[in-house]
């Protein structure tokens, strides 16, 4: 029923009423007849229905009705009704008011029941597939290992072991995305905010991809009198892996991939730059969302298709941004973050 009590439902439900009134006050002015202006706080609870659920939209009917006696029914600026015929108007507009706002919370419902349903199935299938593929090469790897072994030389051996390792940090880092996908999910996302030099943070990460990267040429840009930042470091870290196993993952191998840094005006502006197919206009923004993935020719993607969208939320956590766009001079995709700059000067921040 969504009875869980929401403060931002409510507070959301009331902004709404409010700017009801405020329209009621544009159409007093142009001399509609009052009667109409339930037609507005009809559509303030509807609004409130559909976008917070029932109980936030009990309470702009509420606010709704007195708000409407209040204003606009004579005599105003009170809750009396001299006309017995606007008593029938507000009775009936209650009535209504509760039937749609109903309906419209069972709409929003159904619509969150089925995009839930999406999430979940889509769950399913990365868990059965992409989870269950390294899985499969460690076990097979690790069998070859133990019932060869008597056969197998050096080399050989050393493959199979290599083999396990990748394929475990692999499956290391699916789980790692599912998790932070739960924590943002649940509002466990507290940014440790401090002041820190992005060279640092992103050479921690650099070294972390290092395997993924392997077959690219990374290239480092960033200037040596970038501010400080204020923001979390191992969310900015985990953020700037994702995009760079993106980055390697959606580019052929020797490829270039361009990490740039600038001062924004305010801002720290990092551009993570590739050498790939590039994405469409109609998916830039998808890329974002749980468990897509962006459609490729060869069908070779592997991942939870969780990375950005975990890399969106760390980011907006930590009062930044990530957008995406084709590169302007050249074939490939460029991911464009902005990070907050720390208010304190580097001298005062190392005292």
């Amino acid at each position: 029923m969504g009875g869980a009590f929401r403060p931002k439902g409510y507070a959301g439900s009331l902004a709404i009423v409010v700017a009801a009134v405020l329209i009621g006050f544009a159409l007093q002015r142009a001399h509609v007849h009052p009667a109409n202006f339930a037609l507005v706080f009809l559509t303030a609870v509807l609004v409130s229905a559909v976008m917070h659920g029932l109980w936030p939209a009990l309470l702009a009917c509420v606010a709704s009705l007195l708000a409407y006696n209040f204003f606009f029914l004579p005599p105003l600026y009170t809750f009396t009704i001299a006309d017995p015929s606007n008593i029938v108007t507000l009775f009936f507009f209650g009535v209504v008011a509760l039937i749609a706002s109903n309906l419209a919370a069972q709409v929003r419902r159904h619509a969150v029941s089925a995009e839930t349903e999406r999430l979940r199935s889509a769950m399913l299938t990365s868990l059965s597939h992409d989870l269950r593929t390294p899985l499969a090469s460690i076990m097979g790897a690790a069998s070859s290992l133990m019932s060869h072994r008597q056969t197998l030389d050096d080399t050989g051996q050393a493959d199979l072991i290599e083999m396990i390792q990748e394929e475990a940090e692999r499956l290391h880092r699916f789980i790692t995305n599912l998790l932070d996908m739960t924590r943002l999910e649940a509002g466990a996302v507290a940014p440790r905010l401090e002041l820190i030099d992005l060279s640092d943070v992103t050479g921690t990460a650099l070294r972390r991809a290092e395997k993924i990267l392997a077959g690219h040429t990374v290239v480092v840009e960033i200037p040596g009198n970038l501010p400080l930042l204020h923001i979390d470091p191992v969310l900015l870290e985990q953020a700037l892996f994702n995009v760079l196993d993106n980055a390697a993952k959606y580019t052929p191998q020797g490829s270039r991939i361009l990490l740039h840094a600038c001062d924004n005006g305010g801002m720290v502006r990092v551009e993570i730059a590739d050498e790939g197919e590039g994405i469409p206009a109609d998916e830039r923004e998808h890329v974002f969302d749980k468990f897509y993935r962006a459609q490729a020719a060869d069908k070779k993607r592997t991942g939870t298709g969780l990375g950005l969208a975990i890399c969106r939320g760390f980011l907006q956590a930590m009062h930044g941004a990530i957008t995406v766009a084709n590169r302007a001079d050249g074939v490939g995709t460029v991911f464009v973050i902005t990070l907050p700059v720390g208010r304190q000067q580097p001298a005062e921040a190392a005292t």
